[in-house]
């Protein structure tokens, strides 16, 4: 289960502080990562405060998984990672939709449309990559 905790460290069972103060903060996963708000926006970090990748932002948090992965971005590009945080698909592309039926649409050379809370985005390359976690010949 994860507590939101506002305005708040992460703490070890101890009470000790292990994070520094942070806008937002939850709880460590069972990988040991916790999901932070830095003044960058949303960040893993592991238990030693190293940060491990930003997810991409959907619905005010971090990118739901479909079919074992979610999208995360590194340097302006996109890719997709597992739960335990491994970069299963490096961040190469301008935007990726999320993973149905083993694949998912990547662009590049994207421009991206924003209209009060929502945005769109249009490409000028789409290129569909598959899952490496599904098997072959699974539905």
């Amino acid at each position: 289960m994860t507590r939101n905790i506002q305005y708040a460290g992460v703490f070890s069972l101890l009470m000790a502080a292990i994070l520094p103060a942070m806008s937002q903060a939850q709880e460590f996963d069972r990988y040991g990562h916790a999901l932070i708000q830095d003044k960058q926006g949303w960040v893993y970090v592991d238990r030693d405060q190293r940060p491990v990748l930003r997810p991409y932002i959907f619905d005010n948090g971090p990118d739901y998984y479909e079919e074992g992965l979610a999208r995360f971005v590194d340097n302006g590009k996109m890719g997709f990672h597992d739960e335990a945080l491994h970069v299963v698909i490096p961040a190469v592309y301008d935007f990726v939709f999320p993973f149905e039926n083993g694949t998912a649409q990547a662009g590049t050379n994207c421009t991206f449309h924003r209209a009060a809370e929502h945005s769109s985005v249009s490409c000028q390359q789409w290129k569909t990559v598959r899952n490496p976690m599904r098997r072959a010949g699974a539905r």
